[in-house]
């Protein structure tokens, strides 16, 4: 049976793509590039495959324009970006005037905070904390936020 492997990328709609992408590259530091077509910008993760071992070119972080105007909040998704050391991160993020919600959250398999970017939308930051991998993960695991 053929199954869902993981995430193959996030995409953002922008009213302004552009200004977008570069408030990704100076507040966090997610270097795009723009699409061959101009349509938008992307960023490409490498990840090694955990059955293969196979380096894979995703997942795929992309901002393209809106094709129509879109509203000014509550889009109904959430970016979650992996980060090295949280607490440095929300550091610079507040030195730069970024939007930080109070509430951090601190469990057995990570730490994970809040901010909003430049369009409202709401992204997660995520440090994973890392030590014995678990045999396997219980079914439908995820944040309880």
């Amino acid at each position: 049976m053929a199954n869902v492997k993981g995430i193959g990328g996030a995409f953002i709609y922008s009213n302004d793509a552009a200004r977008l992408a570069k408030w990704y590259r100076d507040m966090l530091g997610v270097e795009t590039e723009a699409l061959p077509d101009g349509s938008g910008y992307y960023k490409v993760f490498f990840t090694r495959d955990v059955e293969t071992s196979v380096m894979r070119e995703n997942p795929v972080f992309a901002i393209y324009k809106a094709t129509e105007e879109l509203a000014g909040s509550g889009r109904g998704f959430m970016l979650n970006l992996r980060v090295d050391n949280l607490a440095e991160f929300l550091e610079q993020l507040r030195a730069k005037g970024v939007k930080i919600e109070e509430k951090v959250q601190v469990w057995e398999r990570g730490k994970h905070a809040w901010i909003m970017d430049l369009d409202g939308n709401r992204v997660e930051l995520y440090e994973e904390i890392v030590g014995e991998a678990p045999e396997r993960m219980p079914p439908n695991s995820g944040i309880l936020a």
